[in-house]
């Protein structure tokens, strides 16, 4: 990558910082954990990891050594694009966190149906070993990754890459927006007995009634036996969080959702634990949870 493009690079993601700012909500959580520094990011490729983009703090150099968190992205539609979801993914980012998703920054998304679609969970585990194993990702991200504190996030389609991903041992916590194994296996055969093999806390977020993901989500969360959140917007539908107007409360709800269960905060934790939790005193959210200690 040449130091132009990179320059283009860094001045877009910039912008797309400045729209989440002025968003409704801005930079403030999305309730009781009062107002967030949003730090500057940088959107770029990842060397010597083809087909995928970091979204990461644009000065890593004041963070821990080793102890930024990592979250391997998949996205909707299984797609190799990450386009529609910037604004997500560098809210995200902007709260100390190394994402990697899948999809070339420039890359477009292409066209397809569900009968067509095949979920590629070791693309986000490629990104996993890539920062925390290679020598380029020690390089380019100024050895700051944790390897200890690993999350996969995914939306749609996306998601059941990130439920597939979670039962590699390195993950910690696994977040699933939109998403969750249909009653027979699809997407390359991937169905609801994998859910047996997951180890870490997983959070399930629906958009609603309208969300074509609604129903499955709330029969994956009940056949979840790890630590479990569902968490559920009653009005923005099946990609609102992500990119849509409310993606800006979407990357919250993920960095409270990884500051709770990679970081130990218990502030974020007490957005979903509770019957008084931040997120259940919200307009038009619900949150059900088993297992979550604070």
């Amino acid at each position: 990558m040449s130091p132009r493009t990179r320059t283009r690079i860094v001045v877009l993601t910039a912008a797309v910082a400045l729209a989440v700012l002025s968003a409704p909500g801005g930079a403030h959580a999305a309730g009781g954990a009062g107002s967030r520094d949003v730090r500057a990011t940088v959107r770029e490729a990842a060397e010597g990891l083809p087909g995928h983009t970091v979204y990461r703090p644009a000065d890593l150099r004041v963070l821990p050594r080793g102890g930024v968190p990592v979250i391997a992205y998949g996205n909707g539609a299984c797609a190799a694009s990450n386009l529609s979801a910037i604004t997500f993914l560098t809210g995200l980012a902007s709260q100390g966190y190394i994402v990697i998703a899948n999809g070339a920054p420039d890359a477009f998304p292409v066209p397809s149906t569900p009968e067509t679609t095949t979920a590629h969970p070791e693309a986000l585990l490629a990104a996993i070993d890539w920062a925390t194993t290679s020598r380029e990702a020690r390089r380019q991200l100024d050895g700051r990754a944790a390897p200890d504190r690993i999350g996969v996030l995914g939306h749609s389609c996306g998601g059941v890459e990130a439920l597939a991903a979670g039962t590699d041992p390195r993950v910690g916590a696994v977040a699933g927006f939109n998403t969750g194994y249909l009653p027979e296996p699809a997407f390359g055969g991937y169905g609801r007995d994998r859910l047996a093999q997951l180890h870490s806390p997983t959070l399930l977020v629906n958009g609603g009634p309208d969300d074509v993901a609604y129903q499955n989500s709330i029969d994956n969360h009940a056949l979840l036996t790890v630590p479990a959140a569902l968490a559920g917007h009653a009005t923005v539908g099946h990609s609102g969080l992500i990119s849509g107007e409310q993606a800006t409360t979407g990357w919250q709800v993920a960095a409270d959702w990884f500051d709770y269960v990679l970081r130990g905060d218990e502030r974020a934790g007490a957005r979903f634990v509770g019957p008084d939790c931040g997120l259940c005193t919200e307009p038009e959210w619900t949150v059900e949870t088993k297992g979550l200690p604070l």
